[in-house]
């Protein structure tokens, strides 16, 4: 294996790893301090865009070019609210109201609307193996949301609404910024729409105060509330670096570790309890993402393999 390759591979798995830890580690402060999903997230948008572009602008890299174009701004600013700002308070939330291993397979249906709008964009048929992945994923959220009794749902009616508007934000945060990236790079887009993001939550937040918070946190609370903006930040860095080295087929499927990562810390760690349906109803997700993100010929010759 090629050093490259290898350095890449390490990158999108610490950075899956972060990711899937940072759910727990945000169900954790919630349990301990009196913080609402907004006031977090005004804080964690706000540093998590300040580090970022000041780490464009340690390496000379161009951040405020974007400026000089209206249409390129004007969208930004609409990934920044409706993308950014939208998608992370609707899983934060779920985290909030839920749990964190709901909230990230909630977050893992992004990819099968996504083919959905795709399919529809183009007004023709899914694929076979695109049919199957987005039943897996319908019985997957059905196992998750009712532990395979539909009377006894587990999930509340808003878990579920704010369940189902992270999938919505996380496929628009994916598909709106294409044009964007590709033409100032995903560090200055993502980078611009935190700060944005942030700077927008704050000012409609009302009951926010740097003074109020700061006096709730204790040690542990800031400790946690410090490394859980790191380990985010971090961690998408390290996926978007390590598309340098792999294709996005491949950082998509390792990325799939997140939920795992998410229900072993849960368990071990916030002593969380799933049900066997629940658990199923996570594996039928993961498996749905990863059969999407296959390239179809790759699919082919997989099943084609099996059936040898």
């Amino acid at each position: 294996m090629k050093s490259s390759r290898r350095f890449g591979l390490m990158m999108i798995i610490s950075g899956a790893t972060l990711w899937g830890l940072s759910g727990p580690m945000i169900q954790w402060l919630f349990h301990h301090i009196e913080l609402s999903s907004s006031d977090f997230l005004v804080i964690r948008l706000l540093l998590a865009g300040i580090f970022i572009l000041c780490s464009l602008l340690f390496t000379k890299q161009n951040i405020l070019g974007i400026w000089k174009y209206p249409r390129h701004w004007i969208q930004l600013l609409i990934f920044s609210v409706a993308g950014m700002l939208g998608a992370q308070y609707a899983f934060i939330e779920t985290v909030h109201i839920s749990n964190a291993v709901t909230a990230t397979l909630f977050q893992f249906l992004g990819p099968v609307l996504i083919t959905i709008y795709v399919t529809l964009q183009h007004k023709r048929l899914p694929s076979t193996m695109q049919f199957i992945a987005i039943i897996a994923a319908l019985a997957g959220t059905y196992f998750l949301i009712t532990n395979g009794s539909i009377e006894n749902i587990i999930l509340s009616k808003q878990a579920i609404l704010f369940g189902i508007l992270t999938a919505i934000g996380f496929a628009f945060y994916t598909l709106h910024p294409a044009s964007l990236i590709k033409q100032w790079g995903t560090s200055v887009i993502v980078g611009w729409g935190m700060l944005i993001g942030g700077c927008s939550l704050f000012l409609y937040n009302q009951e926010f105060h740097f003074q109020h918070i700061a006096n709730t946190l204790t040690m542990s609370t800031f400790s946690m509330l410090i490394l859980i903006i790191i380990s985010g930040t971090l961690s998408f860095l390290l996926y978007i670096g390590s598309l340098k080295y792999l294709s996005a087929t491949e950082t998509s499927i390792l990325s799939s570790i997140e939920p795992l990562v998410a229900a072993i810390v849960s368990i071990i760690w916030l002593n969380e309890s799933f049900g066997a349906y629940q658990l199923l109803g996570g594996a039928f997700i993961i498996v749905a993402v990863i059969f999407l993100t296959m390239p179809e010929k790759e699919v082919k010759q997989k099943l084609a393999t099996e059936h040898m």
